[in-house]
């Protein structure tokens, strides 16, 4: 997989204005701020085969924060699990100065095919030729999350609704927030719990895509254990650069998978953006 520098990813990130409006007074139940850029990354990938950032270096991102009173659409941001953030809708249940409770509605896992993830490009990938599309969910679920000076906590338990796989799904993140000079850094910690029937549909194999290779395979429970860093830094009051990496750990339900190539995969991007 060919790899990409710093500096390279550098020169090829070219920063799109973040899109943003000052509420008026009128209208102060609203606020909204819409990030668009582009991402330099590279990838080593679950899949088997899989191209990782081969095929599409450089991606576009795009982050939307929406609020009216208590209803929201929000892209989670700087946890490096995937490269494409999932967006949430949701409802403030409850929220003071440290506490906030939401009823959320979002879709937690990629579409995956023959061409393995979005990112990865529109070829067939070989490893991976003739399974059947496996759809990305649409989950209801409550999160609950705490806020204490430069630490964060949140804790979401989902249950998918799409017909995907019809099940839960549970994901915990602890986040430490640095100051270091003009930096700042945030390490992420966290903890997915994945269901028997989410690992089925994702990564089982069904008799209709075995061949002599890839065995029938029935997908068991299983976690994910995530370790991120990333830096944000004001390149001067208008520029800012961003810096991501990050590392999961798969147990065996998933790893044991015909289509998986480890139990580990690593994601890095950088992005330079333009605000304000």
């Amino acid at each position: 997989m060919r790899r990409i520098t710093a500096a390279a990813c550098l020169l090829a990130c070219l920063a799109l204005p973040v899109l943003a409006e000052e509420q008026p007074k009128e209208q102060s139940d609203w606020s909204w701020q819409i990030s668009l850029g582009l991402s330099a990354w590279d990838e080593k990938s679950l899949l088997k085969g899989s191209p990782g950032n081969s095929e599409l270096p450089v991606l576009p991102t795009l982050q939307i924060d929406v609020s009216y009173k208590d209803f929201f659409v929000e892209t989670p941001s700087r946890r490096l699990t995937s490269l494409s953030n999932y967006a949430l809708l949701g409802y403030h249940i409850y929220q003071d100065e440290q506490w906030q409770i939401d009823a959320i509605n979002g879709s937690y896992m990629p579409i995956l095919s023959e061409t393995g993830y979005s990112q990865h490009g529109l070829e067939v990938i070989e490893e991976l030729r003739g399974i059947e599309e496996r759809d990305s969910d649409g989950s209801l679920g409550i999160r609950i999350q705490r806020f204490d000076a430069n630490r964060h906590y949140s804790i979401e338990i989902a249950r998918d609704f799409s017909g995907s796989y019809n099940d839960f799904l549970l994901q915990a993140y602890y986040n430490y927030i640095i100051q270091a000079r003009n930096w700042d850094i945030q390490l992420t910690l966290g903890l997915n719990l994945y269901s028997r029937d989410l690992v089925d549909y994702y990564f089982g194999i069904r008799p209709s895509e075995a061949t002599p290779t890839r065995p029938v395979y029935q997908g068991k429970a299983a976690y994910r254990l995530h370790f991120g860093i990333s830096s944000l830094y004001p390149i001067n009051e208008k520029w800012l650069l961003e810096l991501g990496f990050g590392v999961s750990q798969y147990s065996r339900g998933v790893s044991d998978s015909p289509i998986v190539a480890s139990d580990m995969e690593t994601l890095g991007m950088v992005n330079v953006r333009y605000v304000f």
